[in-house]
């Protein structure tokens, strides 16, 4: 049983999001091999069939015929990435310090170890694989969960306006906006946003506030514009008032666009705008704007716009998480900075658990100084030390290591890097020539000749020593 902590929404080859996606029941605990059950092969082939194809719609249970939506393709998607995410979930992982030509041999030796003890899948390098995941888009389930709660609040604002509930329909409807507006960087949330927004009109044109009305569609139109409003869906009224935003014409003005930090890539409902400063022609009303930047959270809000508006300036939050990731570990490495590496790998990376391991010198020989990490926050096995010979011992120290760490409760953070058994040989490697006696002796040798030399500089700049002798005196 496999508990998954991220999900990787699918895009198409222009970059969108596969579909409408609606997430339904949680389900944190799933077996693997669900994927193969499903019969799936080529994942992304598959998942395009079932949108691309499927375009039966079906009454929500418990609505009048006239209230269809398409409801099974985003179930089916959403079966499809959960299954997806099973494929791939659990095993373990390695991160690796060690010299340059060490570290092939260590991590050769330590995969080999956990393969023998049962791990089916192993990350050789999990820090590579948790930036591949991010630059992908892998997202933490929580995230999702969110994902699923806008869902949510979107079906239930939709019943309560067919049960004539508009107020209620409005309210739930605004608050699904609103928590979308926070998750508008996720892949396919500009669409979820504008199905929210959509329907947010709808029930505002029927509370009669025109103007927030149109606002509303229009933002949704802009947001998704290729989506079909007809009757199969909507009611004749609602597919009239948004015919009716369609074919008014909006006025235009330019917005410079600015960010900190500068240069940040910019896209204003759905469509790139460019990297900042840039200059855009929007018209009046009301908008969404994504900003990202490396290593920094991307920034994402909803705004309104009216022709006083000139400047829009957008300040995005350092992301610490995103570049500890990127700098990676070393020797020395501070444990806050080794909990937030190890945090990330193990979700973004998808894995079970996590081996650290750092190899060194100590009594004259070769050692492994290992830590085996698992939960969240990740909690590790005391620091095992295993010494041998030479290189070529290294596969069975590594079995010994990780049999020992495996059996070990896990109670402590993530350390080994800043281990003083490894931190403090590397300081002793620095100042290895300090105890050699060949440099000993030169450095000897040179302080007399310059001792020396100072004294007759010295002696040559001052008149000589005056030595007077008494009358009493005698030899």
């Amino acid at each position: 049983m496999i508990a998954r902590r991220r999900v990787v929404l699918p895009r198409d080859p222009g970059g969108e999001t596969l579909g409408r996606l609606g997430l339904r029941e949680a389900e944190p605990v799933q077996r693997a091999g669900a994927v193969r059950d499903l019969g799936l092969g080529d994942l992304g082939a598959q998942l395009r069939a079932v949108l691309v194809h499927g375009t039966t719609v079906q009454p929500i249970e418990g609505h009048g015929a006239s209230i269809l939506v398409t409801m099974w393709r985003p179930t089916i998607a959403c079966a499809v990435i959960a299954a997806s995410a099973i494929a791939h979930a659990g095993g373990a992982g390695l991160l690796v310090v060690a010299p340059r030509d060490e570290r092939p041999a260590v991590t050769a030796a330590m995969a080999a170890a956990l393969r023998d003890r049962g791990a089916v899948r192993i990350a050789e390098d999990a820090l590579a694989e948790a930036r591949e995941a991010a630059l992908a888009g892998a997202v933490p389930i929580e995230t999702m969960v969110r994902f699923r709660r806008v869902r949510e609040q979107i079906d239930e604002g939709w019943r309560a306006y067919h049960n004539v509930q508009l107020e209620l329909a409005r309210t739930h409807l605004a608050n699904a906006r609103t928590d979308a507006e926070t998750l508008l960087a996720l892949p396919g949330m500009p669409v979820l946003y504008a199905d929210a927004s959509l329907r947010l009109g709808a029930v505002l044109a029927q509370l009669g506030r025109g103007n927030d009305a149109h606002d509303a569609i229009a933002l949704a139109l802009a947001l998704d514009p290729d989506r079909p409003i007809t009757q199969l869906e909507f009611s004749p009224e609602v597919v009239a008032t948004v015919d009716g935003v369609r074919a008014q014409p909006r006025p235009t003005h330019q917005v410079r666009v600015t960010s900190e930090p500068s240069g940040a890539t910019v896209s204003i409902d759905g469509r790139d705008a460019g990297r900042t400063p840039a200059v855009v022609e929007l018209a009046a009303g009301q908008h969404v704007v994504v900003a990202r930047a490396p290593q920094f959270h991307p920034y994402a809000r909803a705004f309104a716009l009216d022709t006083a508006t000139g400047d829009l300036a957008l300040a995005l939050e350092h992301d610490d998480e995103a570049a500890e990731l990127a700098a990676g570990l070393d020797a020395g490495t501070s444990p806050h900075v080794q909990q937030l590496v190890v945090d990330r790998v193990l979700a973004l990376a998808d894995l079970d658990e996590v081996v650290v391991v750092a190899a060194t010198e100590r009594r004259g020989g070769p050692t492994l100084l290992i830590q085996r990490c698992a939960g969240a926050p990740a909690r590790c096995s005391a620091v095992v030390e295993l010494g041998y010979a030479d290189r070529s011992g290294v596969a069975a120290a590594a079995l010994e290591a990780w049999h020992a760490a495996r059996a070990a409760d896990l109670r402590y953070p993530p350390s080994v890097l800043d281990d003083p058994r490894l931190v403090g040989n590397i300081e002793d490697h620095k100042c290895k020539l300090c105890r050699s006696p060949i440099l000993w002796a030169g450095v000897g040798v040179a302080a007399v000749a310059a001792t020396i030399a100072i004294i007759a500089v010295a002696s040559s700049s001052r008149p000589p020593p005056i030595l007077t002798v008494g009358p009493g005196f005698t030899r």
